[in-house]
């Protein structure tokens, strides 16, 4: 009896022993990261006129390997995906009073970078579907003020990214791609990151290639990649000494470099790249039709032409079938070893947001209906769909989902 009791009414829960973590370090990474040790020089960069002014071999690789990869003309590495979207803003010429349109439903560095650069973020609600911006509405966002629109590939699958370009480009906008989510996604046949104006990569621990922490900016235009080096190490620094920079003036840079290993180590990483899509992808593929055969839950819809990474699963939950809220679902499923969760807070929701900028509509949770019902009552995320992961604990996981139904009339009266 026990046995088929939910583990959070004191029965044995399906997985009794910690997933295994997510590494993607191989003897690759080590043999990269030893030579650079070896070496002893830990970072290129300089931040005076010349060569280095622009990072050490290992640095230069990677950028060449990402524009190789990416199939685009400029990459510029980053100590951090905060740190490229701010140099990316910055490039771009946002700051005071400029508005930067962004989703109120990702994490939280789409919208402080254009605090950052004093500008005000405008959210704009989202897609009931595929959680990114709703073009409609980014359409009524724009103002006169509006300096850039900051589209994110949420959780692995673009945004709509043909339709904001056309917009950007209509309106003389500059439309950046937080692409952490996605990276080697397509729309179209065309990688995300690369249809922007500007598109950013992370490198963070958690994400699917990763040197513990890093980001990366890609663009074919010449004028923002020299902006976004500039921003990256100290730029005031080789103006007007470096002829190549000058007309930039107006930039103050920072200490955003990538040092050399963590670009070895990520330069194995990018190698593997699709690899670690597709094992995403497959595992995501069986839990695709596991899913749907719950009648409380939702997996997620693939938008047309484009492909889905699966940095996470999402799924949308109707708590009018089991009759129990999404949270107490939710808590049942990680007593049973699986991990699932809300996704994160809306970004209007954000004490600092409302101490800058005062409680305006722009900061009205209830102006933004699509989001709301996501946060407070349909949506789970898990981040199992991924190696070294495997199909038996995909059916573990379903296992749990449907034992924690059954006991649905048990779960009601906690």
């Amino acid at each position: 009896m026990k046995k088929n009791k939910i583990a959070l009414l004191g029965g044995n829960p399906i997985q009794d022993s910690p997933l295994k973590p997510y590494n993607t370090i191989s003897s690759a990474e080590i043999k990269k990261a030893n030579e650079v040790l070896n070496s002893g020089q830990l970072s290129g960069y300089i931040a005076a006129p010349g060569e280095n002014f622009l990072g050490g071999k290992w640095t230069k690789k990677l950028e060449e390997d990402f524009c190789r990869k990416f199939e685009i003309k400029h990459s510029i590495t980053l100590n951090s995906a905060t740190s490229a979207l701010h140099a990316a803003l910055i490039a771009a010429g946002v700051g005071e009073d400029d508005e930067v349109i962004t989703s109120p439903y990702t994490m939280a560095a789409s919208a402080t970078t254009a605090v950052m650069c004093g500008a005000k973020p405008i959210f704009v609600d989202i897609e009931p579907d595929y959680f990114c911006l709703d073009v409609e509405k980014v359409k009524k966002a724009i103002t006169s003020k509006t300096k850039v629109i900051m589209a994110v590939n949420i959780f692995g699958q673009p945004a709509n990214l043909k339709k904001l370009r056309k917009i950007a480009d209509e309106k003389n906008i500059i439309l950046i791609e937080d692409n952490a989510q996605a990276p080697g996604a397509k729309f179209n046949n065309l990688y995300t990151g690369t249809i922007g104006h500007m598109g950013i990569f992370s490198l963070n621990r958690h994400k699917t290639i990763q040197t513990g922490e890093g980001g990366v900016i890609v663009t074919n235009s010449k004028c923002l990649a020299d902006r976004c080096r500039l921003v990256r190490n100290h730029g005031e620094a080789v103006i007007p000494e470096t002829s190549e920079f000058n007309g930039h003036e107006d930039i103050i840079g920072y200490n955003y470099r990538l040092t050399e290993l963590q670009s070895a180590i990520a330069i194995p990483q990018l190698k593997r790249l699709d690899k670690l899509n597709k094992r995403r992808q497959e595992l995501a593929s069986f839990l695709f039709e596991e899913i749907s055969k719950f009648n409380f839950l939702k997996p997620p819809k693939i938008r047309n032409r484009c492909t889905h990474v699966y940095y996470l699963f999402p799924m949308k939950y109707d708590s009018s079938v089991l009759k129990v809220s999404r949270d107490k679902f939710i808590e049942a499923i990680n007593a049973e070893g699986f991990p699932v969760a809300n996704y994160v807070r809306p970004l209007m929701e954000i004490p600092l947001f409302k101490r800058k900028f005062g409680n305006t509509k722009n900061l009205d949770l209830q102006n933004y209906p699509i989001t709301k019902n996501l946060w407070e009552e349909s949506m789970i995320i898990t981040s199992i769909c991924r190696p070294p992961l495997n199909i038996t604990d995909m059916k573990n996981f379903v296992r749990a989902i449907d034992k924690v139904a059954n006991s649905a009339n048990l779960l009601r009266d906690l």
